[in-house]
């Protein structure tokens, strides 16, 4: 479904994955993948410092969620990007408004261009994303 660019915006789906499944599968489509573990993140300066981390920009750090957005879009403008998103519940439980402003702006961010965030895990509820339900 990558390469056919048939998935895009933001997307839940209730299976777990392994970063070495999503990056080879993101990597037979010739998308770069980047893996967000968001285990413990309960804003939405977490959410910016743990992703800053986690793709190694540390001038990132302290930014807010837009700036992060933009450079994780920016990465590597040529080819697609999938995005998985895991770990989210503590963030849903401490703050939905910051994991909808998130999960907004990655939606925003995604119109017009090759790229997916698959909000993922089989547990938890994220409303007011679209649910993935066939691989």
């Amino acid at each position: 479904m990558l390469k056919a660019e048939r998935l895009s915006g933001v997307l839940r789906w209730k299976v777990n994955f392994t970063e070495q499944v999503i990056s080879g599968e993101a990597g037979l489509a010739g998308w770069d993948c980047v893996w967000l573990d968001t285990k413990a993140v309960k804003s939405e300066q977490d959410f910016v410092d743990v992703a800053a981390n986690q793709i190694a920009k540390p001038e990132l750090l302290g930014k807010s969620v837009a700036e992060l957005i933009s450079s994780l879009f920016a990465m590597n403008p040529e080819t697609g990007i999938c995005i998985a998103w895991t770990n989210w519940q503590e963030l849903t439980k401490a703050d939905m408004a910051a994991a909808e402003h998130i999960a907004d702006l990655l939606d925003e961010a995604c119109q017009g261009t090759a790229a997916v965030v698959i909000v993922c895990d089989s547990v938890g509820k994220f409303p007011g994303i679209s649910e993935l339900t066939q691989g």
